[in-house]
């Protein structure tokens, strides 16, 4: 049982941007897609979860700390292995490179539900491999950070109805579509001018189809901070740290 998983892997035309450049929600979709894998090879991939421990994963936040974007047709490596496991928290940590440049670093946290109850699971009452060896590095991503901005009337930017693009497997909407939501804050034009250094997102709560989400972004001395509400109740936040 590997302790990590490393592959191959080639940016193609449909996961760029206007600039040419690897869209950001296509690098959290390759890494949530080479943890699957992983997640087989260790045994506690999302079938094996539910059928031995009736639970299901839940990605809580994530951060990426960029030195530079992947652009369409880079050949790339990409790794990813599990590091704290603790109360109810999994971490997880990314990498991206170029040979032997470091494009991105990422870091993770997971957190699994009973698929009966919804309520959290501990650690060590699902069937993950605690016994498994943890690699002692992380990525470079650096700590999560607490950013909590207050947003009014004048920072909202556009409403996103949840549909049937946006759901998972578990019946409510997937974190990547909260991503987009919050990437879509910006024309081409302002993201290309963005000297973009850090992203953090966390997913504070669920939403299911037909939920309507009014999307907020507001500039600060940081970047820019992103937050999404469903029936005035915060579901998600971002944000964007700029060099």
């Amino acid at each position: 049982m590997q302790n990590f998983y490393k592959t191959e892997y080639t940016v193609q035309s449909t996961e760029v941007d206007s600039n040419w450049k690897m869209r950001i929600d296509r690098i959290v979709e390759l890494f949530q897609a080479i943890t699957g894998t992983h997640s087989i090879e260790i045994g506690v991939d999302g079938p094996t979860l539910l059928e031995k421990s009736n639970a299901f994963w839940v990605l809580s936040k994530f951060k990426l700390k960029f030195n530079r974007l992947p652009v369409m047709d880079e050949a790339l490596t990409a790794e990813t292995w599990p590091t704290t496991v603790k109360g109810v928290r999994f971490g997880r940590d990314f990498l991206l490179c170029k040979d032997d440049e470091t494009l991105v670093m990422g870091s993770s946290e997971w957190c699994t539900l009973d698929y009966t109850t919804k309520e959290i699971r501990r650690t060590n009452s699902v069937c993950y491999p605690t016994d498994m060896p943890h690699r002692d590095f992380l990525s470079g991503a650096g700590e999560f950070i607490r950013v909590r901005e207050t947003v009014s009337d004048e920072d909202f930017n556009h409403t996103h109805t949840c549909r049937f693009v946006d759901i998972d497997t578990n019946k409510h909407t997937n974190n990547i579509a909260y991503l987009r939501m919050a990437l879509n804050c910006f024309s081409p034009d302002e993201f290309e001018k963005l000297n973009l250094g850090e992203l953090q997102i966390s997913f504070l709560a669920q939403t299911f189809f037909g939920d309507e989400i009014k999307v907020y972004k507001k500039q600060t001395d940081y970047g820019f901070y992103i937050e999404g509400k469903c029936d005035n109740k915060t579901v998600f936040n971002c944000v964007l740290g700029v060099k």
